[in-house]
């Protein structure tokens, strides 16, 4: 190898070092939260065991869904090898929390793709979107990679809207990724105009990435995807959460 790239290499190892030692503190950090959360949630080896098939009161189901509550500090979970893929759990939170008549805003722009059929918004048709049960969606860009507060503030007003939609990640688009700190400050800018819409945040590649999570600066319900190796076989985990105090 020449010795000038082998020059430029180190030179970008020295540049990007303050970033690799942020991810490293948080992914040490992260790693002590779930460790912390299988201790006081008390994971033992009978959790381990075969499923019985039935469904009913799965000690290991009911444990590793207490887990993730404890982890991202919400009320409740739903983690299911049933939800296929992140998509699918979007939609089954959507349709759980909205009926005809109902509106719907994503304070993100437009979401991705397989979302965009969900909703009912897309190319492709589907007597099972959202739009084909009379609910309602709208959207408001971002603007410069930021939430456009004033915008969301005064169409909230309104307080017609039952649901607002936050998509972490950047999807298939060329934006940024929103980080937990613009997130939380949005919130708490929804908060000062309405109270009792449903905030509902699409986690997707978001999870573990910073130190707090959706739930924990405010978010009502967080939904998003987990896929894991365990040895030789897939498991594929999509999952929802909730925050306390509140009923839908």
């Amino acid at each position: 190898m020449e010795q000038d790239i082998l020059e430029l290499s180190r030179q970008v190892e020295k540049e990007i070092e303050p970033m690799i030692k942020k991810v490293n503190e948080i992914c040490e950090k992260n790693t002590k939260k779930v460790l912390q959360a299988f201790q006081d949630c008390k994971l033992q080896e009978m959790h381990f065991h075969t499923s019985t098939g039935y469904g009913m009161d799965e000690p290991g189901r009911n444990k590793i869904e207490e887990i993730y509550s404890h982890i991202f500090q919400a009320e409740d979970s739903l983690v299911r090898t049933q939800l296929i893929s992140g998509t699918h759990a979007l939609a089954v939170t959507l349709s759980a929390l909205l009926r005809p008549g109902d509106t719907m805003v994503s304070i993100t722009g437009e979401p991705y793709d397989t979302l965009q059929t969900v909703i009912g918004m897309g190319k492709e048709e589907s007597k099972s979107s959202l739009k084909s049960f009379q609910i309602h969606y709208e959207q408001i860009d971002l603007r410069e990679n930021d939430f456009d507060t004033e915008a969301i503030q005064l169409r909230l007003k309104k307080r017609d809207v039952k649901l607002v939609e936050i998509q972490r990640s950047r999807g298939y688009s060329t934006r940024k990724s929103l980080t937990i700190e613009k997130i939380e400050k949005i919130i708490e800018a929804i908060r000062k105009v309405n109270q009792d819409v449903i905030i509902m945040v699409d986690n997707c590649y978001g999870e573990l990435v910073q130190e707090r999570e959706p739930i924990e600066v405010g978010a009502d319900i967080a939904v998003r995807f987990f896929d894991e190796k365990f040895g030789s076989r897939n498991c594929n985990i999509r999952s929802l959460y909730s925050r306390k105090e509140r009923t839908y």
